[in-house]
């Protein structure tokens, strides 16, 4: 067993469980003594060996976003598309594929301080933001991939969760598409616990499997378009989307009363039956 170096609890209780789960990860992964790794949570159950493919390196593209020898395979389960959910470099963890020097690679990483993840007061600004009442800078997912990324020579930073620009999207596009292959959570042979696939909302913000192999070769002209797109879901028709007005709600509620908003907060997980008490999925 690995020493537990606990979870850091933002403004309104919610854990970014980083550190807790890189250490016992690469644990883990040090401790097997076969080429291949994979990493899947106690409640997860294979149903086929479809996860258990290795992806092909792609060298006939130039670049420095190359993280691994060959890439790790997961599913979009979470992977959020930004055109539905303005959040960038979040990768799925909950079971993954590869060699295990790629899977070292990933994993790998030093443990996170406070300070890098969290601003110095939570964000009562609305406008944007899907995550809610929080002075995190990124979650657990967003944290773990641009770590692996900042380890190879990529500096992407982000200010808040929902922050995108254009070279960030750029970015993400291409770290997605050449280090990670993706398959559909519904086609990848796990038996997810029902609790992960039951909010239709949440689902609906995933990547498609085929919508990330088509972010190759995306010139400037849509790119132009694609930006456009997601800021005009983000900022002009928030309204229409569900996920915001609960977002808009946890930062009244804390705003005015935290003890209510927990209150609050825990009941409805509770009827959605969210995976984690404590998790952003809102």
């Amino acid at each position: 067993m690995s020493d537990d170096p606990g979870a850091f609890v933002d403004d309104a209780g919610n854990q970014i469980n980083i550190n807790r789960m890189l250490r016992s990860t690469l644990c883990g992964i040090q401790a097997a003594s076969r080429p291949y790794v994979m990493k899947m949570r106690a409640d997860h159950n294979l149903t086929s060996p479809a996860l258990a493919v290795i992806g092909q390196s792609d060298d006939a593209e130039p670049g420095e976003t190359k993280l691994f020898e060959t890439p790790i395979t997961t599913t979009t389960l979470y992977i959020r598309d930004p055109e539905r959910l303005p959040m960038l470099f979040h990768i799925s963890d909950l079971v993954q594929f590869g060699t295990r020097d790629a899977m070292l690679a990933m994993w790998e990483q030093p443990l996170f301080e406070r300070r890098t993840l969290f601003n110095d007061k939570p964000s009562r600004n609305p406008f944007g933001n899907f995550i809610g009442y929080t002075s995190a800078r990124m979650v657990t997912e967003q944290a773990l991939m641009l770590g692996v990324m900042r380890r190879k020579g990529i500096d992407a930073r982000l200010g808040r969760p929902c922050e995108v620009g254009l070279s960030n999207l750029k970015l993400w596009d291409n770290v997605l598409r050449r280090n990670f292959r993706v398959l559909n959570h519904s086609e990848a042979g796990v038996d997810f616990p029902e609790r992960f696939l039951t909010s239709r909302r949440v689902l609906s913000t995933l990547y498609k499997a085929s919508a990330i192999e088509q972010l190759r070769g995306i010139d400037p002209k849509r790119y132009r378009l694609r930006i456009a797109r997601i800021w005009l879901n983000q900022y002009l028709l928030t309204c229409l989307r569900p996920g915001w007005w609960v977002s808009f709600a946890t930062i009244v509620l804390f705003s005015s009363s935290p003890t209510f908003a927990k209150r609050v907060r825990s009941y409805w997980r509770t009827l959605r039956k969210v995976a984690h008490a404590e998790s952003y999925r809102i």
